[in-house]
């Protein structure tokens, strides 16, 4: 199981990072990536290839960073 962490700008309030997460996890459904949220600005993923393609396909969005919090 691997946890990434999508890093928000300080001012941006908690209601918005969760719906934008939630978004990221949709996103990645239509991808067919099966992940679930945890948290506001959490994702988990349960395999290598899909947190590679999630870090690549989530990564190129400019509304947050996307970094591995553990594996």
């Amino acid at each position: 199981m691997y946890t990434i962490l999508l890093e928000y700008p300080e001012q941006k309030e908690v209601q918005y990072c969760d719906n934008l997460t939630h978004c990221a996890v949709i996103d990645l459904f239509t991808h067919g990536i099966h992940a679930s949220q945890n948290a506001h600005n959490t994702i988990i993923l349960h395999d290598t290839r899909d947190l590679t393609f999630a870090l690549a396909l989530l990564g190129s969005r400019s509304a947050y960073s996307v970094k591995i919090l553990s594996k």
